[in-house]
């Protein structure tokens, strides 16, 4: 774990900006031809949030699917091992806790993030408790969603590589 946790810090010391869209664009000392493309889920209904990571995922070099519902989602996981998923808890509804539970399962570790208009220590907290990674406010915001994106992937890398498990 402090392996992890050490490559986390060396990754976010050489965090700097690149090319002309320094605000937008975060580099955490990775080589995009030495590291394979961050694969993305998302199972997100919202036509600004879907263009916003669109459009996010090919300024970054991201692989990004889409599904509209968690069947959809899980469907889509057979086909794909990605690296994060974004989960609307809008769309799983009050069963938020399993839909995130078992896409991390059946992700086979992917980091699960999900997308909230509310969020506190509580939500986070039960996140976290049910296999999850993270929680980001909703409507998207592009920084928040780099700076998420990064540190979940970091995190999903570094743990594979301790562990020995990494997968491309």
């Amino acid at each position: 774990m402090w392996d992890a946790i050490n490559s986390l810090l060396k990754a976010a010391s050489t965090c700097r900006p690149e090319g002309k869209e320094r605000s937008r664009r975060l580099s955490f000392g990775l080589d995009h031809k030495a590291h394979p493309s961050i694969t993305i889920l998302s199972v997100l209904r919202t036509v600004s949030d879907r263009n916003m990571l669109d459009q996010a995922s090919r300024r970054n070099h991201w692989t990004m699917r889409f599904a509209s519902t968690s069947d959809e989602a899980r469907e889509t996981l057979k086909r794909t091992q990605p690296h994060i998923i974004l989960v609307d808890r809008d769309i799983v509804g009050p069963d938020w806790r399993h839909a995130v539970s078992s896409l991390a399962t059946a992700s086979g570790g992917a980091c699960v993030l999900l997308i909230s208009k509310v969020i506190d220590d509580y939500l986070w907290n039960e996140v976290v408790a049910n296999g999850g990674y993270d929680v980001l406010r909703k409507p998207l915001n592009e920084d928040d969603l780099l700076r998420n994106v990064q540190l979940a992937w970091s995190y999903w890398y570094g743990t594979r590589y301790v562990t020995g498990t990494a997968r491309k």
